[in-house]
């Protein structure tokens, strides 16, 4: 789980718990949104949290809820048609006998003494989401309740128009590797280390796995089911996954009975696991209308799909009933109805393809021409995977569907290898594709960097050697207790055994890669050559203990390359874990800034550039000190920064820019003699500074009045730019 603060620039901020979510008066907004894709648990979350406060201990001051007066909670997937808060409040949440009037709720709400958090639950499946004139927006917006502290649900793809950058944001990530490994062993095999590495070395070793099951249902359900071995687990695509897990939910029903079914029971059982067309038809329906609507009123789908394939499939939880509002209370005494939906987004995706097969085999005429506008791939790419995992005849169609967007070449890929027989055709494609430098840009749709990362990690499953991967300014951290990187969309890479070479392209605020991390990114990646970090801000260890080196790393001997973008190239040496200059850009020399508001661990590599290359006899065109000097050692070998590092003299050093200083005479006279040191130094500068009106002439070293030195002062008080004259001590 992830936080980002108001702003768009803000950077995420990992969460371990729950209780970590800031809101209100504690965060920076009073709305906060909670996303991520389906079966991630954000109703679950929003559950979760209405718990926490009504549980909550009184004098608990550390809850982010624990201020919390009034807490409302509300499925959105409820409220359709429902025209007012006070409303929806009314109908939803207050018996059918109360006295409590809508007029009541508005009073109690618009009350600011008391503080009021309204958790809006699935506004991704809000009936009235994309109508202009509804409360939710007209809440979120500031328009109504300005006070009322709001948490929101949504998937990622559905973020309400207008609220980037203006609320805090929690990203729920689904199952990392810890995650998993301590479900299974705690709740799945209680404590069964052998049971519990059965189950987590498919996870290691299966890049479909890994990818689907990032979804904490889907995880929790295949978890179960292996352990109780009712699942194939060697499956080698979604296809085949998804069969299995259908296949679960009919064996559970079987096994639970009580009594042994009968052969006629037993037959009609089969048929209706293996004859679905009609929920096929309302699936595909469902997917391909333009506002998605995966629910249906329960007995118009009941009468359509037959009272008993309708009760079968309630019963083993394919089909989810749900109380709602009926927004048609006008023509109907009951104002409660029951609508029914899928258990998952991905089985109404499953069902779909289905439906989809047979229109492409039967009449593809009759598809409409938009179809991958209307079943956009972005959010329905296992439509288009199952579509050919089901049916070999229509993969062809699919993929010349698929061509018609750019972004689709990978997901073109991947679902030809849903396809059983022609594996050894499509392992070449993908051959082929890793043989060039993959990329994944920060700038790529969610849906192209999903399905390059399941490429990339389907080739390394396959033993297929992954010539080099570009992260271009989407690197965020490796993560050492999952061993996997983790991109800024929170996508990860896992299992790159086949990897040969890595390119990281940073910004200017990427962190920090740590000591544990580097090693631990060379070690799961087990085939790399070469690791190139080419960014001004990914800041690498300045060195590693060369007893910390694994001999097996040593060996390997892996060329790691790090570009701060400065003129220079270094090399990390194993043998002695510090960094040397490896490479030098044609008519290039070294320019460093040191601002007071770098961090540590800046400061010090800008302090290990100066000193590598002044020994190597690299010019260094300019160092800057922005507010960062403090004052000149007193034998003018050093100067001293307000962090208390120290920069020694710099015989190749030509301009030293010194910003916002506060000097006098004394400090003058030692900064010229630090000068008097760098033999090659042509130019001072002082910027924003505060400098004596007259130097003492002499005292000022008569090797720089001999030399060609020229100190200039950008005077903002009396906006002037002046050149000290060194015989005189003025300036002109």
């Amino acid at each position: 789980m992830n936080y980002k603060p108001v702003g768009e620039d803000e950077p995420w901020q990992r969460l371990n718990s729950h209780h970590e979510i800031p809101m209100g008066t504690i965060g920076q907004s009073r709305i906060n949104i909670i996303e991520g894709d389906a079966g991630y648990g954000k109703s679950m979350l929003s559950l979760r949290l209405m718990h926490d406060w009504c549980t909550r201990d009184q004098d608990d001051q550390c809850s982010q809820l624990s201020n919390i007066d009034i807490l409302i909670h509300l499925n959105l997937r409820q409220l359709g048609g429902v025209a007012s808060i006070y409303e929806a409040i009314v109908k939803c949440l207050l018996p059918l006998d109360s006295s409590i009037k809508e007029s009541d709720v508005k009073q109690l709400l618009q009350n600011e003494d008391i503080r009021t958090l309204l958790l809006f639950d699935a506004y991704d499946e809000y009936p009235d989401k994309d109508k202009e004139d509804n409360f939710v927006s007209h809440i979120l917006q500031e328009k109504l309740l300005q006070h009322v502290e709001v948490l929101l649900t949504t998937r990622s793809s559905c973020i309400p128009e207008g609220c980037y950058g203006l609320t805090g944001r929690i990203k729920l990530t689904g199952f990392d590797g810890r995650a998993r490994e301590d479900y299974v062993r705690k709740v799945v095999t209680k404590g069964d280390e052998e049971a519990t590495q059965k189950i987590l070395t498919q996870f290691n070793t299966n890049a479909t796995l890994a990818d689907i099951c990032q979804a904490p249902l889907l995880f929790v359900i295949y978890a179960h089911s292996a352990h109780k071995a009712e699942i194939n687990i060697d499956f080698r695509s979604v296809t085949e996954f998804f069969r299995c897990m259908v296949k679960c939910f009919h064996n559970h029903i079987r096994n639970k009975a009580q009594t042994k079914p009968t052969a006629e029971e037993q037959a009609q059982f089969q048929k209706f696991e293996d004859n679905h067309d009609t929920l096929d038809r309302l699936a595909y329906e469902a997917l391909c209308a333009e506002n998605q609507q995966l629910t249906w009123d329960r007995d118009i789908c009941a009468r359509k799909l037959g009272k008993e394939f309708y009760k079968r499939h309630t019963d083993i939880g394919i089909l989810v009933e749900e109380e709602v509002i009926n927004s048609n209370i006008l023509s109907q005494p009951d104002p409660y109805k029951t609508e029914v939906r899928l258990f998952h987004k991905l089985a109404c995706e499953w069902y779909a393809a289905h439906h989809f097969v047979k229109r492409l085999r039967s009449s593809p005429s009759s598809l409409p021409g938009n179809l991958v506008d209307l079943m956009d791939p972005s959010e329905l790419q296992h439509v288009y995977r199952f579509a050919c995992g089901l049916d070999p005849i229509a993969t062809r169609q699919v993929l010349d569907l698929l061509k018609k967007n750019k972004d689709c070449n990978s997901l073109a890929v991947l679902c030809a290898l849903e396809q059983k027989d022609k594996a050894g055709d499509v392992l070449d494609m993908v051959r082929d594709l890793v043989s060039r430098d993959v990329i994944i840009s920060r700038y790529d749709s969610r849906l192209l960097q999903r399905t390059t990362i399941e490429l990339v990690q389907r080739a390394c499953q396959d033993e297929i050697p992954v010539s080099c991967l570009q992260l271009k300014w989407c690197f965020t951290k490796f993560d050492v207790t999952s061993s996997c990187i983790v991109l800024r969309s929170d996508f990860r890479l896992a299992n790159l055994k086949t990897l040969q070479v890595l390119h990281i392209l940073g910004e200017y605020t990427d962190g920090e890669i740590t000591r544990d991390e580097l090693l631990g990114l060379l070690q799961t990646c087990e085939g790399l050559t070469e690791l190139w970090v080419d960014s001004m801000g990914l800041l690498l260890p300045l060195s590693i203990p060369p007893e910390m080196i694994p001999p097996t790393l040593k060996r390997r001997n892996i060329n790691i390359l790090y570009d701060r973008r400065r003129g220079l190239v270094y090399r990390l040496s194993f043998e002695h874990g510090q960094w040397k200059i490896h490479d030098q850009r044609a008519d290039s020399s070294l320019g460093v800034v040191i601002d007071q508001s770098d961090s540590q661990l800046e400061q010090e590599w800008c302090l290990q550039e100066l000193k590598m290359a002044a020994e190597a006899g690299v010019e260094i065109r300019v160092l800057a000190l922005f507010e960062s000097f403090n004052t000149v050692a007193d034998n003018s070998q050093s100067i001293i920064l307000t962090s208390g590092l120290t920069i020694p003299v710099l015989p190749t050093l030509q301009l030293l820019n010194m910003k916002g200083s506060n000097i006098n005479q004394e400090m003058f006279i030692k900064i010229l003699s630090y000068v008097k040191e760098c033999p090659q130094m042509t130019t001072l500068l002082f910027i924003r500074s505060q400098l004596p009106d007259v130097v003492d002439p002499e005292q000022i070293p008569s090797q720089l009045k001999r030399g060609e030195l020229r100190v200039w002062w950008d005077d903002d008080v009396h906006s002037r730019s002046c050149l000290l004259d060194l015989e005189s001590g003025r300036w002109d």
